[in-house]
């Protein structure tokens, strides 16, 4: 028995006529009488008496509609609902990122568009694992640097340059630092201890150090007040620290050395499956965002 011709069978019993419901769906009368032929043939059961203007319901018939008319009528009625989701963007939006999201351009652009479309729902979750993709509850993922091989579409939208940084309070209680092989003998906070610190000089000198930080974040919140506390030198986004070096909170280390920083990367599932309104903040991040159209 096929859900196709037991549609079409409520579909005739809820029009009155084989005419009016092949009115409504656009299909011959023939077609239709035959498929309903076809569900009673399946089924084994007789369901309609035919007259020359009008049909009568068998008590097969009449079960069949009390079994299943509630069944296709919820149906319908969710696809309406998602139809009219598709329509009008609605529904929740999880962008997880290392940093708090009116501290990057794209949270404050995400916002905009919750302006724009009342119905959405936008959850920030602040986090740098790298098991996003792994997880059923992320729709866009924000990220610095490589990322571990999936099915994700990662995006480069963004270079991030690096610098050292620490509070004065450190700086003038521990030695004084001139070249990046010193720091193993520091205290150093980083948001990912698996990555080293490579650094370059003008004068084509280079270093590659492996470091265990005293205080490991994947929150760039937590390493930066870190610093700011006194606790040791910090690898740090230098947009995102820009302000505490203009106040004198933090002071940069080493500024004749660059330190390598960390492309920004949005990472969405394949767009395959993706869901309209998360396909609508992706494409309203490209038309907002000046960084993202020039890359």
């Amino acid at each position: 028995m096929k859900l196709d011709d037991l549609a079409l069978f409520l579909r005739v019993v809820k029009a009155g006529s084989f005419a009016a419901a092949a009115r409504q769906i656009n299909i011959p009368t023939s077609t239709l009488s035959r498929r309903i032929q076809q569900l009673e043939s399946d089924s084994g059961r007789k369901l309609l008496v035919r007259h020359a203007k009008d049909m009568q319901l068998t008590k097969d018939g009449l079960l069949f509609v009390k079994e299943f008319a509630a069944i296709f009528d919820d149906l319908q009625a969710r696809v309406a609902e998602i139809d009219d989701e598709k329509d009008q963007l609605s529904g929740l939006i999880v962008i997880n990122a290392p940093i708090i999201p009116t501290q990057h351009p794209l949270g404050l652009i995400a916002l905009e568009f919750a302006k724009h479309h009342p119905n959405i729902q936008l959850r920030f979750q602040l986090g740098n694992q790298a098991d996003y993709f792994m997880r059923g509850d992320i729709d866009i993922a924000l990220r610095f640097g490589r990322q571990p091989p999936s099915d994700w579409v990662s995006r480069k939208i963004a270079h991030n340059p690096a610098i050292l940084c620490a509070s004065m309070e450190y700086l003038t209680t521990h030695p004084a630092i001139s070249h990046p092989n010193e720091l193993a003998r520091h205290l150093l906070l980083t948001s990912n201890p698996d990555q080293r610190w490579h650094f370059l000089h003008p004068n084509g000198n280079s270093v590659s150090l492996k470091h265990n930080g005293r205080i490991q974040s994947d929150e760039l919140d937590c390493i930066h007040h870190a610093a700011i506390s006194g606790f040791g030198v910090a690898k740090l986004p230098e947009w995102y620290v820009r302000a505490s070096l203009e106040n004198g909170e933090l002071i940069q280390v080493l500024p004749e050395w660059q330190i390598e920083g960390a492309d920004v990367m949005m990472l969405y599932p394949s767009r395959k499956h993706l869901p309209e309104r998360t396909q609508a903040l992706i494409d309203f991040f490209h038309e907002n965002w000046t960084g993202l159209n020039s890359q």
